[in-house]
C-alpha cells in the first residue's frame, strides 16, 4: 500500500453518469475500501459522499461537441482541486487533459480505456461510412500521441495488444452481490429481460420483434428493456410495441440503479443480450453476459466468438445469430421448453462467476498499476 500521502486519488468522467457501473460501484467504491481517499468528478447533482466516494459534480452538457470542446477543462480545474497523487481519467475525450496533467503539470495520470474507440468509431451511424476509416485512423493516431508516457488500463484482453507494454488489464468482471432468496425468486410468468445501454446496434429491435414472435406463437411471457434510450428511439419502440399489441407484455423500464437490475435479472427466466455484430461488439466480451451468470439467469446472446466460451464453453445458456429473428425466436423457445436446463444453466453461470470471472482478481491489477506507478 502507498504511503499514506499518496492514497488521494482522483478519477475523472465528462461522459458516464455516476452510476456507471465500472468507475463508481467497482473502481471507486473497491478503491475507497481499500483504504485510498478517493474523489470522482463526474456529471451529478450536487456535492456528495457516497459510500466513502467523495463526488464532485459537473454539469451534463448535451451538445457534444461543446462537452468536447470545454468540460474537459472543467473537469481538470475540479480535480486539480482535490490535490490528488494520481489522476484517472476514462473517456478519450479526456486525452488531450490527460496529456496536460501528465507533461505539463507533472501529475501523476493513468487512462483507462473501456472500448476500443477505433472499433467504435466504425460503427457509429451518425458518422457517413466513407468518412469511419479515416476518422478511425486519425483517432489512433492522436491517442497514441497523447497517451506516450502514461500507464493504461484496459477492460477487454482483445485490445493489449493494440498497446505498449506498459498496460494493466482489469476486465470488468462483476463484484459478486447477495441478493436475498425472496427478491431473486423466479417470475412465474415467463421472464426476459435487457440490461444496458437501449439502442438499435444493441438489439433494440430484435427484443421488441423477439417479443411480436412469441406471442404470435402463443407464449404467455414479459418482457422488460432496462437502460438509456434516445428519446427519437423510445418513440419507435413504443409505437413498434402498440402496433403489435404487446403493451401488456413489453415494458421499456429506462435507467435503473445498478442493484436493483441486478436483482430484477436475478428473477428473470432469461438474460438478453443480442448485441448486432459490429467490430466493437464482436472482439468485446459484454459485461451484461457475466452480470446475468452472476445472479443465475441463463443468457440468450448473440453467436460472436469472443461470447462463446462463456455461454456455449460454461453452458450457461444458448446462443443465436441476432440478425437472423427466426433463429433468435427458435432459440428462446427452447430454452423456454427446458424449465429443468434453465436451472442447471443457471447454477451453472453462478459458479464459474464465483470461481472464475469476478472483480476481486481485476480489482488486485487496478491496485498493482496505482501501486507501481505511486512508487516512481
Amino acid at each position: 500500500m502507498p504511503h499514506k500521502d499518496q492514497r488521494r486519488i482522483c478519477h475523472i468522467s465528462t461522459v458516464h453518469p455516476i452510476e456507471d457501473v465500472r468507475i463508481f460501484y467497482r473502481e471507486c467504491r473497491s478503491l475507497a475500501r481499500a483504504g485510498y481517499e478517493v474523489h470522482l468528478v463526474i456529471s451529478a447533482s450536487e456535492p456528495a459522499v457516497r459510500e466513502g466516494v467523495h463526488i464532485h459534480p459537473i454539469r451534463v452538457v448535451k451538445n457534444r461537441l461543446l462537452r468536447m470542446l470545454f468540460m474537459p477543462w472543467v473537469a481538470m480545474k475540479n480535480a486539480l482541486e482535490t490535490k490528488a497523487s494520481l489522476y484517472h481519467y476514462h473517456d478519450p475525450e479526456l486525452l488531450l487533459m490527460g496529456f496536460v496533467l501528465r507533461w505539463v503539470l507533472g501529475k501523476k495520470v493513468v487512462f483507462d480505456i473501456h472500448e476500443s474507440v477505433p472499433r467504435q468509431i466504425m460503427s457509429k451511424h451518425y458518422l457517413p461510412r466513407f468518412t469511419r476509416k479515416p476518422i478511425s485512423l486519425c483517432y489512433r493516431l492522436l491517442e497514441r500521441m497523447f497517451i506516450t508516457g502514461q500507464p493504461l488500463i484496459v477492460a477487454n484482453k482483445n485490445t493489449v495488444s493494440d498497446y505498449s507494454s506498459n498496460t494493466y488489464l482489469v476486465q470488468n468482471y462483476p463484484e459478486m452481490i447477495a441478493i436475498a432468496s425472496d427478491e431473486k425468486r423466479k417470475s412465474a410468468v415467463p421472464l426476459l429481460v435487457y440490461v444496458g445501454g437501449v439502442a438499435k446496434i444493441r438489439g433494440a429491435m430484435v427484443y421488441v420483434e423477439l417479443a411480436r414472435k412469441l406471442a404470435e406463437r402463443g407464449h404467455d411471457f414479459r418482457m422488460q428493456i432496462v437502460g438509456h434510450y434516445r428519446e427519437k428511439l423510445g418513440k419507435e419502440l413504443k409505437s413498434k410495441i402498440e402496433k403489435s399489441h404487446l403493451q401488456d407484455k413489453v415494458v421499456l423500464t429506462g435507467r435503473l440503479d445498478w442493484l436493483k437490475a441486478m436483482k430484477l435479472v436475478s428473477q428473470a427466466t432469461i438474460g438478453m443480450c443480442l448485441l448486432l455484430p459490429v467490430p466493437n461488439y464482436t472482439t468485446c466480451l459484454a459485461t451484461k453476459i457475466i452480470e446475468y451468470m452472476m445472479v443465475g439467469t441463463p443468457v440468450l446472446a448473440s453467436n460472436f466468438d469472443q461470447w462463446r466460451p462463456y455461454v456455449e464453453g460454461e453452458r450457461t445458456g444458448m446462443m443465436a445469430d441476432s440478425t437472423n429473428i427466426d433463429e433468435v425466436v427458435d432459440v428462446c423457445e427452447r430454452m423456454l421448453a427446458d424449465t429443468d436446463e434453465l436451472a442447471a444453466m443457471g447454477q451453472r453461470g453462478m459458479a464459474a462467476v464465483r470461481n472464475k470471472y469476478n472483480w476481486s482478481s481485476e480489482f488486485k491489477v487496478l491496485l498493482k498499476c496505482y501501486e507501481d506507478l505511486l512508487k516512481k
